[in-house]
Protein backbone atom coordinates (compact mmCIF):
# COMPACT_ATOMS: atom_id res chain seq x y z
CA UNK A 1 0.00 0.00 0.00
CA UNK A 2 1.28 3.50 -0.74
CA UNK A 3 2.21 5.40 2.38
CA UNK A 4 0.39 8.59 3.31
CA UNK A 5 2.51 11.67 3.81
CA UNK A 6 2.52 13.05 7.33
CA UNK A 7 2.85 16.81 7.73
CA UNK A 8 4.95 17.75 10.73
CA UNK A 9 5.90 20.92 12.51
CA UNK A 10 8.50 20.32 15.19
CA UNK A 11 8.78 23.01 17.80
CA UNK A 12 12.01 21.69 19.22
CA UNK A 13 14.60 24.47 19.19
CA UNK A 14 18.01 23.14 18.11
CA UNK A 15 21.30 24.98 17.57
CA UNK A 16 21.51 26.22 13.96
CA UNK A 17 22.99 23.53 11.77
CA UNK A 18 23.04 23.26 8.00
CA UNK A 19 21.86 19.72 7.40
CA UNK A 20 20.01 20.04 4.12
CA UNK A 21 20.69 18.21 0.87
CA UNK A 22 19.61 20.01 -2.27
CA UNK A 23 19.63 23.80 -2.59
CA UNK A 24 22.48 24.06 -0.07
CA UNK A 25 24.88 22.25 -2.40
CA UNK A 26 23.52 23.43 -5.75
CA UNK A 27 23.23 27.11 -4.70
CA UNK A 28 26.09 27.52 -2.22
CA UNK A 29 25.92 31.36 -2.23
CA UNK A 30 22.88 33.53 -1.34
CA UNK A 31 23.30 35.56 -4.53
CA UNK A 32 22.76 32.37 -6.54
CA UNK A 33 19.13 32.24 -5.39
CA UNK A 34 17.92 35.71 -6.40
CA UNK A 35 15.08 35.19 -8.85
CA UNK A 36 16.46 31.82 -9.89
CA UNK A 37 15.74 28.13 -9.71
CA UNK A 38 18.03 25.18 -10.01
CA UNK A 39 16.38 21.76 -10.49
CA UNK A 40 14.26 21.43 -13.61
CA UNK A 41 11.44 18.94 -14.11
CA UNK A 42 11.05 18.56 -17.86
CA UNK A 43 8.31 17.13 -20.05
CA UNK A 44 10.08 18.28 -23.21
CA UNK A 45 11.54 15.23 -24.92
CA UNK A 46 12.13 16.67 -28.39
CA UNK A 47 15.47 15.55 -29.91
CA UNK A 48 16.87 19.10 -30.03
CA UNK A 49 16.03 19.81 -26.40
CA UNK A 50 17.29 18.46 -23.12
CA UNK A 51 14.89 15.57 -22.70
CA UNK A 52 12.66 14.37 -19.87
CA UNK A 53 13.69 14.66 -16.25
CA UNK A 54 11.89 13.75 -13.00
CA UNK A 55 8.55 13.23 -14.77
CA UNK A 56 6.63 10.02 -15.60
CA UNK A 57 8.05 9.95 -19.16
CA UNK A 58 11.66 9.97 -17.90
CA UNK A 59 13.75 6.82 -18.25
CA UNK A 60 15.74 5.32 -15.36
CA UNK A 61 18.81 7.42 -16.18
CA UNK A 62 16.79 10.63 -16.01
CA UNK A 63 15.21 10.33 -12.59
CA UNK A 64 15.70 12.25 -9.36
CA UNK A 65 16.61 9.49 -6.90
CA UNK A 66 17.52 8.82 -3.31
CA UNK A 67 18.82 5.74 -1.49
CA UNK A 68 17.68 4.18 1.78
CA UNK A 69 19.64 1.65 3.83
CA UNK A 70 16.92 0.79 6.37
CA UNK A 71 13.17 1.14 6.78
CA UNK A 72 13.93 2.86 10.11
CA UNK A 73 15.33 5.89 8.28
CA UNK A 74 13.32 9.07 7.68
CA UNK A 75 13.07 11.22 4.58
CA UNK A 76 12.33 14.94 5.07
CA UNK A 77 11.19 16.76 1.97
CA UNK A 78 10.59 20.38 1.02
CA UNK A 79 10.36 22.49 -2.12
CA UNK A 80 9.13 25.66 -3.77
CA UNK A 81 8.07 26.05 -7.43
CA UNK A 82 9.50 29.09 -9.16
CA UNK A 83 6.49 29.11 -11.45
CA UNK A 84 3.99 26.77 -13.16
CA UNK A 85 1.93 26.09 -10.07
CA UNK A 86 0.00 24.05 -9.26
CA UNK A 87 1.83 20.78 -9.61
CA UNK A 88 1.85 17.36 -7.98
CA UNK A 89 4.44 14.76 -7.14
CA UNK A 90 4.71 11.15 -6.02
CA UNK A 91 7.42 8.69 -4.96
CA UNK A 92 8.08 5.26 -6.47
CA UNK A 93 10.48 2.49 -5.61
CA UNK A 94 13.10 1.20 -8.05
CA UNK A 95 10.57 -1.25 -9.53
CA UNK A 96 8.30 1.64 -10.44
CA UNK A 97 5.72 0.85 -7.75
CA UNK A 98 4.13 3.91 -6.14
CA UNK A 99 4.98 4.12 -2.43
CA UNK A 100 3.76 7.66 -1.79
CA UNK A 101 0.37 8.81 -3.06
CA UNK A 102 0.27 11.66 -5.53
CA UNK A 103 0.56 14.83 -3.47
CA UNK A 104 0.18 18.51 -4.26
CA UNK A 105 3.37 20.52 -4.49
CA UNK A 106 3.03 22.68 -1.37
CA UNK A 107 2.53 26.42 -1.75
CA UNK A 108 2.44 27.01 2.01
CA UNK A 109 2.73 25.08 5.24
CA UNK A 110 4.34 21.67 5.59
CA UNK A 111 6.81 20.88 2.81
CA UNK A 112 6.99 24.49 1.58
CA UNK A 113 10.40 26.15 1.70
CA UNK A 114 9.79 29.90 2.09
CA UNK A 115 13.30 31.26 1.45
CA UNK A 116 16.91 30.47 0.68
CA UNK A 117 18.12 30.42 4.28
CA UNK A 118 15.43 27.95 5.33
CA UNK A 119 16.42 25.76 2.39
CA UNK A 120 20.08 25.59 3.33
CA UNK A 121 19.29 25.10 7.02
CA UNK A 122 17.31 21.99 6.19
CA UNK A 123 14.32 20.44 7.95
CA UNK A 124 13.38 21.98 11.27
CA UNK A 125 13.34 18.43 12.64
CA UNK A 126 17.13 18.42 12.45
CA UNK A 127 18.14 22.12 12.26
CA UNK A 128 16.92 25.21 14.06
CA UNK A 129 15.87 27.83 11.58
CA UNK A 130 14.93 25.21 9.04
CA UNK A 131 11.72 24.78 7.13
CA UNK A 132 8.63 22.76 8.14
CA UNK A 133 9.20 19.51 6.22
CA UNK A 134 7.03 16.74 4.92
CA UNK A 135 7.95 13.34 6.33
CA UNK A 136 8.14 10.17 4.26
CA UNK A 137 8.91 6.89 5.99
CA UNK A 138 10.27 4.47 3.36
CA UNK A 139 8.81 0.97 3.55
CA UNK A 140 12.11 -0.81 2.89
CA UNK A 141 15.76 -0.34 2.03
CA UNK A 142 16.45 0.43 -1.61
CA UNK A 143 16.40 3.17 -4.21
CA UNK A 144 13.44 5.50 -4.74
CA UNK A 145 12.63 8.31 -7.16
CA UNK A 146 10.40 11.36 -7.26
CA UNK A 147 8.12 12.18 -10.19
CA UNK A 148 6.54 15.57 -10.77
CA UNK A 149 3.24 15.96 -12.59
CA UNK A 150 2.03 19.23 -14.04
CA UNK A 151 -0.27 20.10 -16.91
CA UNK A 152 0.74 23.63 -17.86
CA UNK A 153 0.89 24.30 -21.61
CA UNK A 154 2.04 27.61 -23.10
CA UNK A 155 0.81 27.81 -26.68
CA UNK A 156 1.83 24.49 -28.22
CA UNK A 157 4.80 24.09 -25.85
CA UNK A 158 5.14 21.94 -22.76
CA UNK A 159 7.39 24.15 -20.62
CA UNK A 160 9.83 22.98 -18.01
CA UNK A 161 8.90 23.31 -14.36
CA UNK A 162 11.62 24.86 -12.20
CA UNK A 163 12.13 24.20 -8.52
CA UNK A 164 13.35 27.38 -6.90
CA UNK A 165 14.27 25.55 -3.70
CA UNK A 166 14.48 21.84 -3.03
CA UNK A 167 15.62 19.71 -0.14
CA UNK A 168 15.59 15.98 0.51
CA UNK A 169 17.28 15.05 3.76
CA UNK A 170 17.61 11.43 4.87
CA UNK A 171 18.15 10.82 8.59
CA UNK A 172 18.59 7.96 10.97
CA UNK A 173 15.72 6.93 13.21
CA UNK A 174 17.15 9.42 15.71
CA UNK A 175 17.07 12.29 13.16
CA UNK A 176 20.80 12.39 12.53
CA UNK A 177 21.26 13.57 8.91
CA UNK A 178 22.93 11.17 6.46
CA UNK A 179 24.39 13.14 3.55
CA UNK A 180 25.19 11.52 0.23
CA UNK A 181 21.83 9.89 -0.45
CA UNK A 182 20.35 12.19 -3.14
CA UNK A 183 21.49 11.43 -6.70
CA UNK A 184 20.70 11.26 -10.37
CA UNK A 185 22.54 9.87 -13.37
CA UNK A 186 21.60 12.86 -15.50
CA UNK A 187 20.74 15.98 -13.51
CA UNK A 188 18.75 18.71 -15.26
CA UNK A 189 19.71 22.09 -13.83
CA UNK A 190 19.38 25.77 -14.63
CA UNK A 191 20.81 29.09 -13.54
CA UNK A 192 17.80 30.86 -15.09
CA UNK A 193 20.16 33.40 -16.69
CA UNK A 194 20.24 34.46 -20.33
CA UNK A 195 23.24 33.82 -22.59
CA UNK A 196 25.61 32.93 -19.78
CA UNK A 197 24.81 35.83 -17.48
CA UNK A 198 24.37 33.61 -14.42
CA UNK A 199 26.83 31.21 -12.86
CA UNK A 200 26.78 27.72 -11.40
CA UNK A 201 29.10 27.29 -8.43
CA UNK A 202 27.86 24.00 -7.08
CA UNK A 203 29.89 20.87 -6.46
CA UNK A 204 28.90 17.37 -7.50
CA UNK A 205 30.35 13.93 -6.81
CA UNK A 206 30.76 11.25 -9.48
CA UNK A 207 30.67 7.65 -8.31
CA UNK A 208 32.31 5.55 -11.02
CA UNK A 209 31.47 1.95 -11.76
CA UNK A 210 34.72 0.90 -10.08
CA UNK A 211 33.63 2.76 -6.90
CA UNK A 212 35.91 5.78 -7.15
CA UNK A 213 34.54 9.14 -5.92
CA UNK A 214 35.70 12.41 -7.47
CA UNK A 215 34.45 15.88 -6.56
CA UNK A 216 33.77 18.36 -9.38
CA UNK A 217 33.60 22.05 -8.54
CA UNK A 218 31.90 23.89 -11.42
CA UNK A 219 33.69 27.04 -10.30
CA UNK A 220 31.45 29.69 -11.82
CA UNK A 221 30.54 27.90 -15.06
CA UNK A 222 28.06 30.00 -17.10
CA UNK A 223 25.21 27.94 -18.52
CA UNK A 224 21.48 28.49 -18.77
CA UNK A 225 19.81 25.07 -18.96
CA UNK A 226 22.19 22.12 -18.66
CA UNK A 227 22.44 18.42 -17.90
CA UNK A 228 25.14 16.83 -15.73
CA UNK A 229 26.00 13.19 -16.33
CA UNK A 230 29.25 11.23 -16.26
CA UNK A 231 30.44 8.06 -17.95
CA UNK A 232 33.63 6.11 -18.79
CA UNK A 233 33.80 6.72 -22.55
CA UNK A 234 33.01 10.32 -23.59
CA UNK A 235 30.27 11.73 -25.78
CA UNK A 236 28.83 8.32 -26.67
CA UNK A 237 29.18 4.65 -25.79
CA UNK A 238 29.76 3.20 -29.26
CA UNK A 239 32.96 4.83 -30.55
CA UNK A 240 36.45 3.95 -29.27
CA UNK A 241 37.46 6.18 -26.39
CA UNK A 242 40.05 8.06 -28.46
CA UNK A 243 37.19 9.25 -30.70
CA UNK A 244 34.29 9.44 -28.25
CA UNK A 245 36.25 11.68 -25.86
CA UNK A 246 36.44 14.51 -28.43
CA UNK A 247 34.04 17.45 -28.10
CA UNK A 248 31.61 17.80 -31.00
CA UNK A 249 29.13 20.13 -32.68
CA UNK A 250 25.96 18.35 -31.58
CA UNK A 251 24.03 17.28 -28.51
CA UNK A 252 25.89 14.06 -27.73
CA UNK A 253 25.98 12.94 -24.12
CA UNK A 254 25.09 9.79 -22.26
CA UNK A 255 24.81 9.14 -18.49
CA UNK A 256 26.13 6.07 -16.74
CA UNK A 257 27.50 6.96 -13.29
CA UNK A 258 25.49 8.05 -10.28
CA UNK A 259 26.08 11.74 -9.54
CA UNK A 260 25.60 12.93 -5.96
CA UNK A 261 25.67 16.41 -4.44
CA UNK A 262 27.62 15.17 -1.41
CA UNK A 263 30.19 12.42 -0.98
CA UNK A 264 28.06 9.28 -1.44
CA UNK A 265 27.27 7.58 1.84
CA UNK A 266 30.03 4.93 2.22
CA UNK A 267 27.54 2.59 3.89
CA UNK A 268 25.74 2.17 0.56
CA UNK A 269 28.48 3.28 -1.79
CA UNK A 270 31.75 1.78 -0.55
CA UNK A 271 35.21 2.81 -1.65
CA UNK A 272 36.73 0.75 -4.44
CA UNK A 273 40.12 -0.91 -4.25
CA UNK A 274 42.38 0.47 -7.00
CA UNK A 275 43.44 -1.99 -9.65
CA UNK A 276 47.09 -2.50 -10.53
CA UNK A 277 49.17 -3.80 -13.42
CA UNK A 278 51.07 -6.99 -12.61
CA UNK A 279 52.60 -7.83 -15.99
CA UNK A 280 53.12 -6.15 -19.37
CA UNK A 281 54.94 -7.96 -22.18
CA UNK A 282 55.13 -7.22 -25.90
CA UNK A 283 55.51 -9.14 -29.14
CA UNK A 284 56.31 -7.43 -32.43
CA UNK A 285 56.39 -9.86 -35.38
CA UNK A 286 57.45 -8.65 -38.78
CA UNK A 287 53.82 -8.10 -39.86
CA UNK A 288 54.09 -4.70 -38.14
CA UNK A 289 51.63 -5.27 -35.29
CA UNK A 290 52.59 -4.82 -31.65
CA UNK A 291 50.68 -6.98 -29.18
CA UNK A 292 50.72 -6.12 -25.48
CA UNK A 293 49.88 -8.94 -23.07
CA UNK A 294 48.59 -7.28 -19.89
CA UNK A 295 47.67 -8.79 -16.53
CA UNK A 296 45.85 -6.86 -13.79
CA UNK A 297 44.48 -7.32 -10.30
CA UNK A 298 40.99 -5.97 -11.07
CA UNK A 299 38.67 -5.60 -14.01
CA UNK A 300 39.06 -2.14 -15.51
CA UNK A 301 40.59 -0.06 -18.29
CA UNK A 302 44.16 0.52 -19.42
CA UNK A 303 45.53 3.36 -21.51
CA UNK A 304 48.38 2.68 -23.95
CA UNK A 305 50.54 5.57 -25.20
CA UNK A 306 52.84 4.88 -28.17
CA UNK A 307 55.31 7.77 -28.14
CA UNK A 308 56.66 7.89 -31.69
CA UNK A 309 57.60 11.55 -32.11
CA UNK A 310 60.82 12.29 -30.14
CA UNK A 311 59.52 15.74 -29.14
CA UNK A 312 58.27 15.88 -25.52
CA UNK A 313 54.55 15.73 -24.77
CA UNK A 314 51.76 14.41 -26.93
CA UNK A 315 52.41 15.07 -30.63
CA UNK A 316 50.14 14.50 -33.66
CA UNK A 317 52.18 11.50 -34.74
CA UNK A 318 51.84 9.71 -31.38
CA UNK A 319 49.16 7.09 -30.72
CA UNK A 320 46.94 6.67 -27.67
CA UNK A 321 44.23 4.05 -27.18
CA UNK A 322 42.40 2.31 -24.34
CA UNK A 323 41.04 -1.16 -23.78
CA UNK A 324 39.17 -3.20 -21.23
CA UNK A 325 41.15 -5.62 -19.08
CA UNK A 326 40.02 -8.38 -16.74
CA UNK A 327 41.59 -9.94 -13.67
CA UNK A 328 42.68 -13.55 -14.08
CA UNK A 329 43.16 -13.20 -17.85
CA UNK A 330 46.08 -12.38 -20.09
CA UNK A 331 44.54 -9.43 -21.90
CA UNK A 332 45.95 -8.70 -25.36
CA UNK A 333 45.73 -5.21 -26.87
CA UNK A 334 47.14 -4.67 -30.35
CA UNK A 335 48.56 -1.65 -32.14
CA UNK A 336 48.56 -1.86 -35.95
CA UNK A 337 51.81 0.05 -36.50
CA UNK A 338 50.12 3.15 -37.94
CA UNK A 339 51.06 6.49 -36.40
CA UNK A 340 48.65 9.24 -35.34
CA UNK A 341 48.77 10.79 -38.81
CA UNK A 342 47.74 7.59 -40.56
CA UNK A 343 51.19 6.59 -41.84
CA UNK A 344 53.05 3.30 -41.25
CA UNK A 345 55.95 3.54 -38.82
CA UNK A 346 59.27 2.67 -40.45
CA UNK A 347 61.14 -0.49 -39.56
CA UNK A 348 63.78 0.12 -36.88
CA UNK A 349 62.06 3.21 -35.36
CA UNK A 350 62.50 3.38 -31.56
CA UNK A 351 59.14 3.98 -29.83
CA UNK A 352 58.41 4.47 -26.13
CA UNK A 353 55.43 2.55 -24.76
CA UNK A 354 53.56 3.65 -21.63
CA UNK A 355 50.82 1.43 -20.17
CA UNK A 356 48.61 2.89 -17.45
CA UNK A 357 45.89 1.15 -15.44
CA UNK A 358 43.04 3.62 -15.13
CA UNK A 359 40.86 3.73 -12.03
CA UNK A 360 37.81 5.94 -11.97
CA UNK A 361 37.92 7.00 -15.63
CA UNK A 362 35.33 9.77 -15.69
CA UNK A 363 34.06 11.82 -18.62
CA UNK A 364 31.94 14.93 -18.12
CA UNK A 365 30.30 15.82 -21.46
CA UNK A 366 28.27 19.04 -21.16
CA UNK A 367 25.94 20.37 -23.84
CA UNK A 368 25.35 24.04 -24.62
CA UNK A 369 27.45 25.58 -21.83
CA UNK A 370 27.88 29.10 -23.16
CA UNK A 371 31.04 29.90 -21.21
CA UNK A 372 33.40 28.38 -18.67
CA UNK A 373 35.68 31.25 -17.68
CA UNK A 374 37.56 29.63 -14.82
CA UNK A 375 37.59 25.90 -15.59
CA UNK A 376 36.74 22.94 -13.38
CA UNK A 377 38.39 21.97 -10.11
CA UNK A 378 38.42 18.20 -9.66
CA UNK A 379 39.63 16.40 -6.54
CA UNK A 380 39.85 12.76 -5.59
CA UNK A 381 37.64 12.08 -2.55
CA UNK A 382 38.14 8.37 -2.04
CA UNK A 383 40.24 6.38 -1.99
CA UNK A 384 42.95 8.83 -1.08
CA UNK A 385 45.43 9.61 -3.80
CA UNK A 386 46.90 12.36 -5.96
CA UNK A 387 44.82 15.11 -7.52
CA UNK A 388 43.55 14.00 -10.95
CA UNK A 389 44.86 15.72 -14.07
CA UNK A 390 42.21 16.99 -16.49
CA UNK A 391 42.20 16.32 -20.24
CA UNK A 392 40.18 17.62 -23.19
CA UNK A 393 40.14 17.82 -26.97
CA UNK A 394 37.93 20.62 -28.32
CA UNK A 395 39.56 20.83 -31.74
CA UNK A 396 36.38 19.64 -33.47
CA UNK A 397 34.55 22.74 -32.20
CA UNK A 398 37.33 25.28 -32.66
CA UNK A 399 38.78 25.01 -29.17
CA UNK A 400 42.00 23.85 -27.53
CA UNK A 401 43.41 20.43 -26.72
CA UNK A 402 45.15 19.18 -23.58
CA UNK A 403 46.37 15.57 -23.73
CA UNK A 404 49.32 15.90 -21.35
CA UNK A 405 47.04 16.65 -18.38
CA UNK A 406 46.24 19.90 -16.55
CA UNK A 407 46.86 20.17 -12.81
CA UNK A 408 45.72 23.48 -11.34
CA UNK A 409 44.29 24.39 -7.97
CA UNK A 410 42.27 27.20 -9.56
CA UNK A 411 40.70 25.37 -12.48
CA UNK A 412 41.33 23.64 -15.81
CA UNK A 413 39.55 23.71 -19.17
CA UNK A 414 38.14 27.12 -19.96
CA UNK A 415 36.18 28.05 -23.07
CA UNK A 416 34.06 30.83 -24.50
CA UNK A 417 30.75 31.21 -26.28
CA UNK A 418 31.91 30.12 -29.73
CA UNK A 419 33.14 26.77 -28.37
CA UNK A 420 30.36 26.00 -25.89
CA UNK A 421 27.19 27.28 -27.53
CA UNK A 422 25.10 24.44 -29.05
CA UNK A 423 28.11 22.09 -28.77
CA UNK A 424 28.98 19.20 -26.48
CA UNK A 425 32.24 19.93 -24.64
CA UNK A 426 33.84 16.98 -22.88
CA UNK A 427 36.38 16.85 -20.05
CA UNK A 428 37.84 13.65 -18.67
CA UNK A 429 40.15 12.53 -15.89
CA UNK A 430 41.67 9.43 -14.36
CA UNK A 431 40.97 9.45 -10.68
CA UNK A 432 43.77 7.06 -9.84
CA UNK A 433 46.37 5.44 -12.05
CA UNK A 434 49.02 2.77 -11.83
CA UNK A 435 51.70 3.06 -14.51
CA UNK A 436 53.99 0.32 -15.76
CA UNK A 437 57.56 1.62 -16.14
CA UNK A 438 57.90 3.07 -19.67
CA UNK A 439 60.04 1.01 -22.03
CA UNK A 440 61.55 1.49 -25.48
CA UNK A 441 60.75 -0.89 -28.32
CA UNK A 442 62.77 -0.96 -31.53
CA UNK A 443 59.81 -1.29 -33.82
CA UNK A 444 59.94 -4.01 -36.49
CA UNK A 445 58.00 -4.59 -39.66
CA UNK A 446 58.38 -6.06 -43.12
CA UNK A 447 58.26 -3.17 -45.52
CA UNK A 448 57.01 -3.31 -49.08
CA UNK A 449 58.29 -0.51 -51.25
CA UNK A 450 56.90 0.12 -54.72
CA UNK A 451 59.14 1.98 -57.16
CA UNK A 452 58.50 3.30 -60.62
CA UNK A 453 61.48 4.05 -62.82
CA UNK A 454 61.77 5.24 -66.45
CA UNK A 455 64.93 5.04 -68.51
CA UNK A 456 65.89 6.04 -72.03
CA UNK A 457 66.15 3.33 -74.69
CA UNK A 458 69.91 2.98 -74.53
CA UNK A 459 70.21 3.34 -70.73
CA UNK A 460 70.27 0.68 -68.01
CA UNK A 461 69.28 0.55 -64.30
CA UNK A 462 71.09 -1.33 -61.53
CA UNK A 463 68.56 -3.31 -59.44
CA UNK A 464 69.44 -6.08 -56.98
CA UNK A 465 72.87 -6.52 -58.58
CA UNK A 466 71.67 -6.68 -62.19
CA UNK A 467 71.64 -4.09 -64.95
CA UNK A 468 68.15 -3.84 -66.42
CA UNK A 469 67.51 -2.57 -69.96
CA UNK A 470 64.06 -4.06 -70.68
CA UNK A 471 60.69 -2.74 -69.50
CA UNK A 472 58.83 -4.96 -67.04
CA UNK A 473 57.90 -5.80 -63.40
CA UNK A 474 60.79 -6.77 -61.09
CA UNK A 475 60.79 -7.73 -57.40
CA UNK A 476 63.46 -8.49 -54.81
CA UNK A 477 63.41 -9.26 -51.10
CA UNK A 478 66.13 -7.74 -48.92
CA UNK A 479 66.79 -8.81 -45.32
CA UNK A 480 66.53 -5.53 -43.46
CA UNK A 481 66.97 -4.18 -39.93
CA UNK A 482 66.07 -6.37 -36.93
CA UNK A 483 65.53 -9.48 -39.03
CA UNK A 484 62.52 -8.22 -40.97
CA UNK A 485 62.37 -8.10 -44.74
CA UNK A 486 62.02 -5.26 -47.18
CA UNK A 487 60.30 -6.21 -50.41
CA UNK A 488 61.01 -3.84 -53.27
CA UNK A 489 58.75 -3.97 -56.31
CA UNK A 490 60.00 -2.17 -59.43
CA UNK A 491 57.93 -1.10 -62.40
CA UNK A 492 60.43 -0.28 -65.17
CA UNK A 493 59.32 1.49 -68.33
CA UNK A 494 61.29 2.74 -71.37
CA UNK A 495 60.79 6.37 -72.28
CA UNK A 496 60.15 7.17 -75.95
CA UNK A 497 63.18 8.63 -77.71
CA UNK A 498 64.59 9.26 -81.20
CA UNK A 499 66.07 6.45 -83.26
CA UNK A 500 69.12 7.21 -85.39
CA UNK A 501 70.31 4.23 -87.47
CA UNK A 502 72.32 4.89 -90.63
CA UNK A 503 73.42 1.34 -91.21
CA UNK A 504 76.92 0.32 -92.34
CA UNK A 505 79.38 2.53 -94.16
CA UNK A 506 78.56 2.78 -97.81
CA UNK A 507 79.95 3.66 -101.24
CA UNK A 508 77.97 5.71 -103.68
CA UNK A 509 77.94 5.03 -107.35
CA UNK A 510 78.97 7.75 -109.71
CA UNK A 511 76.57 10.70 -109.55
CA UNK A 512 74.48 8.91 -106.82
CA UNK A 513 73.27 10.46 -103.53
CA UNK A 514 72.16 9.14 -100.06
CA UNK A 515 69.52 10.53 -97.68
CA UNK A 516 70.42 10.13 -93.99
CA UNK A 517 67.56 10.59 -91.44
CA UNK A 518 66.29 10.10 -87.88
CA UNK A 519 62.83 9.31 -86.60
CA UNK A 520 60.82 12.46 -86.07
CA UNK A 521 58.75 13.62 -83.11
CA UNK A 522 57.25 16.74 -81.60
CA UNK A 523 59.91 18.84 -80.00
CA UNK A 524 62.83 16.69 -81.20
CA UNK A 525 66.12 18.55 -81.80
CA UNK A 526 68.73 17.54 -84.42
CA UNK A 527 72.39 18.46 -84.79
CA UNK A 528 74.47 17.17 -87.70
CA UNK A 529 78.20 17.51 -87.88
CA UNK A 530 77.59 19.45 -91.06
CA UNK A 531 75.79 22.08 -89.01
CA UNK A 532 72.35 21.13 -90.32
CA UNK A 533 69.47 20.95 -87.79
CA UNK A 534 66.91 19.09 -89.87
CA UNK A 535 65.71 15.50 -89.36
CA UNK A 536 67.46 14.44 -92.57
CA UNK A 537 70.18 15.43 -95.00
CA UNK A 538 71.14 14.23 -98.46
CA UNK A 539 74.82 13.56 -99.18
CA UNK A 540 76.66 12.76 -102.40
CA UNK A 541 80.30 13.34 -101.55
CA UNK A 542 82.84 11.38 -99.61
CA UNK A 543 82.89 12.11 -95.93
CA UNK A 544 81.96 11.13 -92.35
CA UNK A 545 78.45 12.13 -91.34
CA UNK A 546 77.05 12.05 -87.80
CA UNK A 547 73.80 13.10 -86.07
CA UNK A 548 72.75 13.62 -82.45
CA UNK A 549 68.95 13.66 -82.04
CA UNK A 550 67.38 14.73 -78.68
CA UNK A 551 63.79 14.24 -77.48
CA UNK A 552 62.05 16.69 -75.05
CA UNK A 553 62.32 14.10 -72.24
CA UNK A 554 66.10 14.19 -72.53
CA UNK A 555 66.59 10.87 -74.31
CA UNK A 556 69.17 11.00 -77.13
CA UNK A 557 70.40 8.77 -79.92
CA UNK A 558 73.27 9.19 -82.41
CA UNK A 559 74.97 7.45 -85.26
CA UNK A 560 77.89 7.97 -87.63
CA UNK A 561 78.42 6.74 -91.16
CA UNK A 562 81.33 6.91 -93.59
CA UNK A 563 80.28 7.60 -97.19
CA UNK A 564 82.63 7.07 -100.17
CA UNK A 565 81.63 8.55 -103.48
CA UNK A 566 83.00 6.80 -106.66
CA UNK A 567 85.30 9.08 -108.66
CA UNK A 568 83.98 10.61 -111.84
CA UNK A 569 85.13 8.57 -114.86
CA UNK A 570 85.85 10.88 -117.76
CA UNK A 571 85.19 9.74 -121.32
CA UNK A 572 88.22 8.12 -122.88
CA UNK A 573 89.48 9.91 -126.00
CA UNK A 574 89.99 7.71 -129.06
CA UNK A 575 92.47 9.06 -131.48
CA UNK A 576 92.22 8.13 -135.15
CA UNK A 577 95.09 8.18 -137.46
Amino acid sequence: MPHRLRFILLLIILPFLSNAEGTKELMPYPSDSVGRGVIVASRNGAPNNYGFFAVPQATANNRLCFSISSAAEHVYLGMQWLYLTPGRFLIKNSAGVKVLDTTDVPVAGAGYIPDYYSAIAGPSAVSAGGYNAMLFNPPAAGDYFIEFIYTTVIGSQQPDAVLRYFDLTVTTAGNIPIPGRLWSKNWYLSTMGDLGEDVFRGKMYAYSDDQIVTEVSFNGMRPHLFRVGCNPNGCNDYEPFVLARKSRAENSIYPQYKIFINDPDPLLYPTGVPGQLTSVTTTNPCDGTVSLAIEVTKDGTVSVMIDIDPLPGYQPGDVNFTGGVYAGNTNVLTWNGINGQGLPVANGTPVTIRVTYINGLTNLPLYDIEANNYGFIVNLVRPTGPKPALFWDDTNVGGSRQLDGCLSATGCHTWGYSVGNINTVNTWWYAFTGEWPPFVLNYRRDQTVSLQERICPDDSLLFAGSWLTTAGQYSHTFTAVLGCDSIVNLDLTIKPGPVVAFGPDTTLCQNASLTLQSTTGTGFAYLWNTGATTPSITVSSTGTYSLVATAPNGCTDSDTINVTAAPVILPKLILHD
